[in-house]
């Protein structure tokens, strides 16, 4: 009955959506006017990052908080957690422009010891016909195709012109490429998730097997914030396949798996 009673006290005074946010962007702007010290200022982004993750965690979950999430964390000096937000954001919301830079900006920021360790991790933008348009959008676009190819056949039954036949073979063609573009962008997407995208959120050695014993597969130790595809998974350790194609293992203590894929 007490520990009822102080859960219930707890929920009464916990902040609701609307001020918890307001408190986020007190804090984010306490750290941008703390700017000239590092410390203030990340303490301010860690607590505004803080506040964003509760409200993300509470169900208010939309592109806007996604990225002022990964912001806060990027400026709190935690690039790993920003990524993950992002890829977070975009697990809602593939099509948004402003995520995607976001995340490209972000990636850029990923510290590699070596030009070649970056090209051979970096991965690519993403793509799709489902990264530039929203399903909405898609489907208002199908309605106004076919729609405008009844007309076109209506106006050719009462005027006997061919080019409304035209006209509609032409929204029809606009129709059918439309579909093969989302079930191929469906169809990436599937391969993709059959493979899980795991982050690195401390450096450390890609080894040859799993285990420390195991030699190094690469000349550099790979830096927090880099993206790898999982393979398999074996005694504490997962075997992942960077942007390259190169191969190898590292431990699960490590890394996390980001949604979306």
């Amino acid at each position: 009955m007490t520990a009822t009673l102080f859960a219930l006290i707890g929920l009464s005074l916990a902040p609701n959506p609307d001020e918890r946010l307001a408190q986020a962007e007190r804090h984010f702007a306490a750290g941008v006017e703390s700017r000239h010290d590092a410390d203030s200022a990340r303490s301010h982004f860690a607590q505004a990052a803080q506040d964003y993750d509760q409200l993300w965690q509470s169900g208010s979950r939309n592109a806007s908080l996604a990225k002022n999430r990964a912001r806060a964390r990027r400026l709190a000096g935690n690039l790993p957690a920003a990524i993950a937000a992002l890829h977070e954001g975009l697990a809602l919301a593939r099509y948004d422009r402003s995520l995607q830079v976001e995340l490209e900006e972000a990636r850029a920021a990923v510290a590699y010891p070596h030009d070649d360790l970056a090209a051979a991790c970096r991965p690519q933008p993403l793509r799709g016909i489902g990264t530039r348009m929203s399903p909405l959008e898609a489907y208002l676009a199908a309605g106004g195709l076919w729609l405008a190819a009844c007309l076109g056949v209506a106006r050719f039954a009462m005027t006997r012109v061919p080019g409304w036949l035209l006209g509609s073979a032409a929204c029809l063609v606009g129709l059918a490429l439309l579909g093969g573009f989302w079930w191929q962008d469906a169809r990436r997407q599937t391969n993709e998730h059959a493979r899980p995208l795991i982050l690195l959120t401390r450096e450390c050695a890609l080894k040859a097997g799993n285990g420390d014993s195991w030699p190094d597969r690469l000349k550099w130790r790979l830096p927090p914030g880099v993206e790898v595809r999982e393979l398999a998974r074996r005694g504490g350790w997962i075997q992942v396949e960077l942007a390259s194609g190169a191969a190898g293992w590292l431990p699960e203590s490590h890394a996390i798996e980001l949604p979306g894929g």
